[in-house]
């Protein structure tokens, strides 16, 4: 019946204005713009999945950065302005929990590769499993290794930090981390690397327990990520501008080369120009305990508004934009957005762009033997969702740590938000 449905949809938009004027549908969008997808990406985007669907009209919305997405989306919806799509980069588990999200139909996932990613929720999908990014990777400056007498990328956090003091005995900022304001999800970008990889995959009852009430951010495991995180500004190790950087001039001050690393997601190899002045490496960060795991995301397609007028076109249109092959393609050119859907070709499809080749080294990464892929710390959904209002809590300590704070009162900050939130 659901592709009978589809079916009769598509029908009604290609057949209707046949027969005169069709009653438009419109839909409001919501997506974000960044340095590697700016305004011109979703304008082209948009319009390339309604050339065969001359019936939708889409209004774009955007917040005012990617970090304030969740909160944009909340005062919108206090306003009866709810969008009726939206690309899902905020914490989905809130708005699934308070019935602001339709599922998807099993008939919508047919075309993606890994049909569940992190939107899947009581063995439903809510928001579409369009591209896969690698979280957990560190870039590097080669050419200060080189001079600092490092031979080898990091393979455990002892090298990694071994690493940081011989850049800094040369001279050099060993970390370039910061987010100021809006973009505090950027300065927690480390911490959620450090707790995936340290806290969550580790014990994956951590989250569930949390949520629960029957443990807490004082779990030793939570104290060694954040000291983890902590221990690289009270080295010295991180750039003293950390916290009057937004996202754009974070990004910008590693490829002006006014530091050694970089920790960030994977689409930062989509801002490298090919023929950028210094070489740039990039290698998975390592877990506090040696195992090789790995930060996964797999999701970030549009999510759907369950007070949609039109559920049924709003679940279409997010389908087709996710899966148009060239809308796939100008993502992973800008972004490293690794496209999770079947019909896309990376040799046929990307035959026409020059791809960096730190988009291959991620996909190397990302194919490993053996690693354990672990979900993205404060981005899961379900039973190992974080209460709504905690990832906001996390961003913000997280500026906190930046700017010198103890562990001891990042923890005791986070609890009594913990208790707040129950």
């Amino acid at each position: 019946m659901n592709i009978l449905k589809r079916l009769l949809i598509l029908l009604s938009i290609v057949l209707i204005p046949s027969f005169g004027s069709a009653k438009q549908i419109e839909l409001d969008f919501m997506v974000f713009e960044t340095p590697n997808l700016p305004a011109e990406f979703w304008d082209d985007a948009i319009e390339r999945t309604v050339k065969d669907f001359p019936q939708f009209k889409i209004n774009k919305i955007v917040p005012p950065n990617v970090g304030s997405m969740g909160d944009y989306l909340k005062q919108l919806q206090a306003t009866d302005q709810f969008p009726d799509v939206m690309m899902s980069n905020f914490a989905v588990a809130e708005f699934i929990e308070a019935g602001l999200l339709l599922p998807f139909e099993d008939s919508d996932l047919e075309r993606f590769a890994d049909p569940v990613g992190l939107g899947l929720t009581n063995g439903r999908q809510y928001a579409l499993p369009m591209i896969t990014v690698v979280e957990s990777v560190i870039f590097y400056n080669k050419s200060m290794f080189e001079a600092a007498g490092i031979t080898e990328e990091p393979k455990t956090w002892s090298d990694l930090e071994n690493a940081a003091s011989n850049l800094k005995k040369n001279n050099v900022t060993p970390f370039i981390v910061g987010g100021a304001a809006g973009d505090s999800w950027a300065a927690a970008w480390p911490l959620m690397d450090l707790v995936a990889l340290n806290v969550t995959g580790k014990d994956e009852n951590y989250l569930k327990d949390l949520r629960n009430g029957d443990r807490n951010f004082s779990d030793p495991l939570m104290e060694d990520a954040i000291n983890a995180y902590s221990s690289l500004v009270k080295n010295g190790w991180t750039n003293s501008t950390a916290l009057s950087l937004n996202y754009s001039e974070l990004q910008q001050t590693f490829l002006n080369g006014d530091g050694a690393m970089y920790p960030m997601g994977s689409f930062f190899a989509g801002a490298v120009p090919l023929d950028h002045p210094f070489e740039i490496g990039v290698f998975p960060m390592p877990a506090l305990d040696g195992t090789p795991r790995l930060v996964t995301y797999t999701s970030g397609g549009p999510a759907v508004s369950a007070l949609t007028e039109y559920p049924e076109e709003a679940r279409l249109f997010a389908v087709e934009f996710s899966t148009n092959v060239k809308t796939n393609a100008d993502d992973l050119f800008r972004d490293a957005h690794i496209p999770n859907n079947k019909l896309f070709d990376l040799e046929k499809d990307m035959a026409g762009y020059e791809l960096h080749p730190l988009i291959f080294e991620i996909i190397e990464i990302l194919q490993t033997p053996g690693l354990q892929h672990v979900p993205f710390f404060t981005f899961e959904v379900g039973d190992y969702a974080l209460l709504p209002g905690l990832q906001g809590e996390v961003f913000s300590n997280s500026q906190e740590i930046l700017s010198g704070k103890e562990t001891s009162e990042i923890i005791d900050n986070l609890n009594s938000k913990l208790i707040e939130l129950q």
